[in-house]
């Protein structure tokens, strides 16, 4: 063997040497890096458990903040009605209680059907008030055995009379002195109780009378009899009442106001509407 041929022998022979070391390590299997131990691992069915609670009350905040105006946003600030981002617009709470109320119900739907059917609803309204000054008068003061036809008698004139003359007059009062300051709000009660007010009276007593069918005599007597009681009573209670009416209340709801004073002064009409013709001459 050449000199050559055993100097190249050596040197793959000590090459072979220093590479053992590495290869050696090279063909070991990687450790694998221990795995963190999770609650579940920690707890077993416990830890379980505990992370089904956390993860619904994460569900629950997160529904409450995207309800419409809760607020909630994501990374971009547009939760569902909330951050000034969303595209949601936040219900009208107003409307909704208004919805719900049924007394603002009422209320609506009456002032709808009053710009409709002005002429009818003040006729109901005026029933109305005559009745139940009629019920009060008769339950509550009286104390004696229910009149059905002297109900009739009262509300009929309410329906058919008071409301009907009443539409008419204060639409034409207010056409004729428009306005709310102190001059015409004083000339406006001025006529009303100076012109209206006996009126009206006459209109009452002659329309309960007849609907008595004790002839025209005892309409006559009736009516005398009790219009100065009617009207010295009507100025006790109406000059104030109409101040605040003329100053403050809508031309379209004023006979609904005056019913609404009107049930006590209804329960006044009542009996002295039906009082006997002889107690009231000898008053």
């Amino acid at each position: 063997m050449s000199v050559r041929a055993l100097v190249l022998a050596a040197l793959c022979g000590q090459g072979a040497a220093l590479l053992q070391p590495a290869l050696l390590r090279a063909s070991r299997p990687m450790a694998v890096a221990p795995r963190a131990a999770t609650p579940e691992m920690l707890l077993g069915g416990a830890g379980r458990s505990v992370r089904k609670a956390v993860m619904n009350v994460r569900r629950t905040i997160n529904i409450k903040n995207c309800a419409p105006g809760g607020g909630s946003t994501g990374d971009s600030g547009s939760g569902v009605g909330g951050g000034g981002g969303g595209d949601v617009t936040p219900a009208d709470d107003g409307d909704s209680k208004d919805d719900v109320n049924p007394f603002i119900a009422v209320w609506k739907n009456y002032e709808a059907l009053l710009e409709e059917k002005p002429l009818l609803m003040k006729a109901l309204t005026s029933f109305t008030g005559f009745a139940i000054g009629d019920i009060l008068a008769q339950i509550f003061i009286q104390k004696q055995d229910f009149d059905w036809y002297r109900l009739f008698r009262l509300a009929s004139f309410g329906f058919l009379v008071h409301g009907t003359t009443s539409h008419w007059f204060y639409g034409k009062l207010d056409a004729a002195i428009p306005g709310t300051g102190a001059k015409q709000v004083f000339s406006k009660v001025f006529i009303d109780q100076v012109l209206w007010n006996p009126i009206f009276g006459i209109m009452f007593f002659s329309y309960v009378a007849c609907l008595e069918w004790k002839g025209i005599e005892y309409v006559i007597e009736k009516t005398k009899n009790e219009l100065m009681t009617q009207v010295t009573g009507s100025w006790k209670v109406w000059p104030l009442a109409h101040f605040f009416n003329f100053k403050y209340i809508p031309s379209s709801q004023r006979v609904l106001y005056i019913n609404t004073i009107q049930i006590g002064y209804n329960c006044f009409l009542s009996l002295i509407s039906n009082r006997d013709s002889t107690t009231a001459t000898a008053k």
